[in-house]
């Protein structure tokens, strides 16, 4: 049987996986590289989006929407007298060279980048990273030098996003094989719960075709850009209950008269 007919049965039929314990565990672990691979190309999608569109609109801040300045000595320096707030699609600009707004008041804008008077803030969904411009030393820092780094960062951007996804990927198969060992073992609960004979290599390949529904309902999900509240509780859930529809469905061994 090849490798897409086990998929597209995988969502929805317990009773077509369950035959799938006798599989080689050669395909079995292909199949999970695979779905773990599926996973994560709506992020990868989204990610490189997000890349190319923050560094033009980085661009156009720097060199249009921001007055002149520069960064020296571990402050920043600019004849603007007063903040400027640029609100842009999913993050705020924070500019301040006078040294009124703190970490603090950036962070209250959300996702945000805040150059403020000796640092350089960025907050992420919640979480703030700041940056002293002391850390640059002796260097001097204009507009037009951050839009030559720009420049140079969208030349190398297409090599290095295929490098930090494939360790993404890596990441995420290896979590995926902790999590199909774990349901390995749960489901060796459940083969003796329900009667049937099932070894622990057998349900580590039940369970390996047993996310392939919940997993790919995820990658809809992050493909549409739409948060699953309890996300991780609905998809152990999916999972093991597919696998639990899996085990009944393997004959209960035959009693000696």
């Amino acid at each position: 049987m090849n490798i897409f007919t086990r998929f597209v049965k995988s969502l929805y039929s317990p009773k077509e996986v369950a035959k799938y314990r006798f599989l080689g565990i050669g395909k079995t672990i292909f199949y999970v590289f695979i779905i773990m691979f599926i996973s994560i190309l709506p992020g990868i999608y989204h990610f490189s989006k997000m890349a190319a569109t923050a560094l033009e609109e980085g661009k156009q801040v720097f060199l249009e929407d921001l007055p002149s300045f520069t960064i020296s000595n571990g402050d920043l320096i600019s004849k603007q007298s007063s903040p400027i707030i640029i609100p842009k699609n999913n993050v705020t600009i924070v500019f301040d060279p006078t040294g009124d707004l703190s970490t603090n008041d950036v962070q209250e804008k959300g996702n945000s980048v805040g150059l403020l008077k000796h640092e350089f803030v960025i907050v992420a969904n919640g979480q703030v990273q700041t940056f002293p411009y002391t850390a640059l030393e002796n260097m001097k820092v204009t507009n037009k030098d951050i839009d030559s780094f720009i420049n140079s960062l969208k030349g190398v951007m297409w090599i290095a996003i295929p490098i930090i996804f494939l360790f993404y990927y890596l990441f995420v198969s290896a979590l995926g094989f902790i999590k199909i060992s774990i349901f390995a073992g749960i489901g060796a609960l459940f083969a003796q719960t329900l009667g049937r004979k099932l070894s622990y290599r057998q349900g580590w390949r039940l369970s390996a075709h047993s996310i392939t529904l919940s997993t790919i309902f995820f990658m809809l999900m992050d493909l549409l850009n739409t948060g699953v509240p309890g996300g991780m509780f609905i998809d152990w859930f999916v999972s093991l209950l597919f696998l639990y529809l899996t085990i009944r469905e393997i004959p209960k061994p035959k009693i000696d008269a």
